[in-house]
């Protein structure tokens, strides 16, 4: 079978990780296509190996660089590479470049997505794709289906994670004595309209003898951060172990701050978009959303209160129980809409 996987967002290159791996190791043909923006080309190098990616477009930030280079250029590249390798099926999440250009090449597409608060964008992918598969947080008609898990789920269930103890240390860090925190730009698609910095704006107001790790997407501007805080070079090997012996995650972004909830981490997203996904961490008492400064109270309380352990295992354990495996949900889609 010949397949092309399109990923825009780092989020996306760990939600096809073991699908591409497990596709080719079964004699698939996997192309990897990935956009060109901020460190997502050397974290796409270094987490998938076995491959030779393929860049398709670009972003830099700008809503000029976002339609012309992230969209209209895309598409078009997308359909000479279609062209070319005859594929029976494309793979992605919220790709409308791709999707078109399978609709001119009358080429299969399916996407999995957990964002449906894209109204706009998701009925655009709705009309150009095959399927569409959400979370249960949509109601299925037509051509929106769902699965019983999050999407992270495929690189976070303990059937496909194996947390690495040596990981931290590395970083000369002690398992559970640490907070992983966050920060993204607000240059992004998804961040538009959200205030720059936010962790930022109140880690002064943070436990000061805090062990703090942050991954910082912009890092020009680490000086505005307390000194003691260790910045994390990207790209870095296992980021999820890193995540996974924290004792608190701290997020502007929504994703990081639903992997820590699904590592069981407790776990804050602190930024301003409101999300059906998050809500069913939220409803689990797995995630806390609280904007900004709001988050003081619940972030200094748990910096200063001993790490569970077991709790975090009985979390791990029961979302397994309770949840699907991705990785086989997504297999089992493309063998049906591939082409025949």
């Amino acid at each position: 079978m010949k397949l092309l996987i399109d990923i825009k967002h780092p989020a996306q290159l760990n939600l096809f990780k073991a699908l591409a791996k497990e596709l080719k190791e079964e004699g698939s043909e996997v192309t990897i296509c990935y956009l060109k923006r901020g460190k997502l080309p050397k974290i796409i190098q270094a987490e998938y190996p076995e491959f030779t990616p393929i860049p398709v477009g670009s972003s830099k930030g700008t809503k000029w660089s976002i339609i012309w280079n992230g969209n209209l250029k895309r598409t078009a590249s997308f359909l000479s590479l279609i062209n070319k390798n005859n594929y029976e099926i494309c793979i992605a999440a919220s790709s409308i470049p791709l999707a078109m250009a399978c609709k001119l090449t009358s080429t299969p597409i399916i996407q999995f997505y957990d964002d449906p608060e894209r109204g706009k964008v998701n009925k655009i992918n709705e009309i150009l794709s095959d399927q569409l598969f959400f979370p249960p947080i949509v109601a299925a008609n037509g051509k929106v289906s769902t699965f019983n898990c999050l999407k992270e789920w495929s690189y976070l269930s303990p059937k496909r994670f194996k947390p690495n103890p040596d990981i931290p240390k590395q970083q000369g860090l002690k398992p559970y004595e640490y907070v992983f925190i966050r920060e993204v730009s607000n240059k992004s698609f998804n961040y538009y309209g959200q205030q720059a910095d936010i962790v930022q704006s109140f880690s002064k107001e943070m436990a000061p003898d805090a062990k703090v790790l942050l991954s910082l997407e912009d890092k020009s501007k680490k000086a505005l951060y307390p000194k003691s805080w260790e910045i994390l070079q990207e790209p870095v090997n296992d980021i999820h172990s890193l995540i996974y012996y924290s004792k608190l995650v701290i997020s502007s972004g929504d994703s990081m701050a639903r992997e820590g909830a699904m590592l069981g981490v407790p776990s804050v997203y602190c930024g301003i978009r409101t999300m059906r996904a998050n809500q069913i961490l939220m409803d689990m008492g797995l995630l806390q959303h609280l904007p900004g400064e709001s988050a003081l109270t619940y972030i200094n309380r748990t910096i200063s209160s001993p790490f569970d352990q077991n709790k975090q295992l009985k979390i791990r354990e029961e979302l397994m129980n309770g949840w699907c495996d991705m990785v086989d949900f997504m297999k089992e889609k493309i063998q049906h809409y591939k082409r025949h």
